[in-house]
């Protein structure tokens, strides 16, 4: 289970960083580039192969007990999630951008309105106000009496604010986060991706951002929504990891000692969110082969864990529990209805009806909604819903 963890925060890491930045690819080319099977095609692509990279960066360096969160490692980091981006045609981001601060002006521009959101300061005052800014973290890390927490939303604050890049920023600051908390021991299991917080709702996110100036630097704000954040993750999280401890004990009359395979494909199945699945999906998720997973699925049936759906070549598999959905609709023919726009917000609506705030992950696994949240996420995300629904 906790392999599988990892490996879905690590895809859900690089997907939605890179989303954030208009990167569209389906989360699946994420999978694929954290597995090393993904061709460096295209533009996008490569996005997503360097930010598997840069990751894998910070796993080294700290696992030789040689990460440093300096200037220079900042840079490091970039170059590395920009190798390649650069173009001699590009009169903004250049080869010799990448890994260096930028030698001209920084403007982020909004690209519907074309409005300048935030222009960052001369590119002589680069060097000095980062060199000037870690200093100050490395200071607070040796007196101890910041929150980590805290300091990880300062950096993050300060990295976008300065914008010493030519480009990148955004991802500098979200993988210099990343290292900062797990230098400091913040990220248990390393099974969170705080940046799905972020990708479900950019407007807020940019939003909270922009508050800390247009409160003139005044972080409160911003620093509530990034807390805010890290709390839904970890409530996220656990709220799985109890969902899928429940699983191996099933309804049948003894507990069944899930294999690695069996762990695997039900921990990668839940955490997607599916409620029904074929053998071939299944086979795929466990990484067995046909005859195996026949096995496998015949005696979690037997156990309670899953149940049957159909016949023959066409045959379903559904937690049990959930009734293929969640909440036992079924269409003409029987087969489990579809998570339609209308039906979400009907019962996200009766969901909320009597609460004054938004539910957390783990109200939601609780009241045995789970699948209402995973729909909910991945129609739109939920922040789109919250804001629909006025919360």
């Amino acid at each position: 289970m906790a392999d599988q963890l990892r490996a879905s925060a690590r895809v859900g890491t690089v997907h939605y960083s890179n989303l954030i930045e208009g990167n569209e690819l389906p989360a699946v080319e994420a999978e694929r580039a954290s597995r090393g099977q993904l061709a460096p095609d295209t533009r996008a692509k490569v996005e997503l192969i360097n930010y598997v990279a840069a990751l894998d960066l910070i796993d080294s360096r700290l696992a030789a007990g040689e990460l440093v969160l300096s200037t220079e490692f900042l840079k490091e980091l970039h170059g590395t999630a920009m190798r390649g981006l650069g173009r001699e045609d590009d009169p903004h981001f250049k080869p010799h951008h990448e890994g260096e601060w930028r030698d001209g002006t920084a403007l982020v521009v909004n690209q519907l309105t074309k409005r300048v959101m935030h222009e960052g300061p001369p590119a002589g005052e680069v060097a000095p106000r980062m060199e000037s800014m870690f200093d100050w973290l490395e200071r607070k890390l040796e007196g101890g009496q910041e929150s980590q927490f805290i300091l990880a939303g300062a950096m993050h604050y300060g990295i976008t604010d300065v914008h010493p890049f030519a480009d990148g920023n955004g991802r500098a600051a979200r993988l210099f986060q990343v290292a900062l908390l797990m230098d400091s021991d913040l990220l248990p299991g390393r099974m969170f991706s705080f940046e799905r917080f972020y990708a479900e709702d950019r407007e807020a996110y940019y939003g909270a951002l922009r508050s800390v100036r247009e409160r003139t630097h005044n972080m409160e704000s911003w620093l509530v929504y990034f807390l805010t954040g890290l709390a839904q993750e970890y409530e996220r999280v656990a709220a799985t990891v109890e969902d899928l401890s429940s699983l191996a004990g099933g309804g049948g009359t003894t507990p069944l000692l899930l294999s690695s395979g069996q762990e695997r494909a039900l921990t990668a199945l839940r955490i997607q969110g599916r409620r029904e699945f074929t053998r071939r999906e299944y086979e795929e998720a466990a990484m067995v082969g046909r005859a195996s997973a026949g096995n496998d699925l015949r005696q979690l049936i037997s156990h309670g864990i899953l149940l049957p759906r159909g016949g023959g070549t066409r045959t379903r598999y559904a937690f049990a529990g959930s009734a293929g959905d969640g909440s036992g609709r079924r269409d003409r023919r029987g087969r489990p209805a579809k998570w339609s726009e209308t039906r979400i917000e009907q019962e996200l609506r009766s969901f909320l009806a009597g609460r004054s705030s938004w539910p957390s992950p783990k109200d939601f696994q609780r009241a045995g909604r789970g699948d209402l949240y995973a729909a909910a996420s991945r129609n739109g995300g939920i922040g789109r819903w919250r804001r629909l629904l006025g919360m």
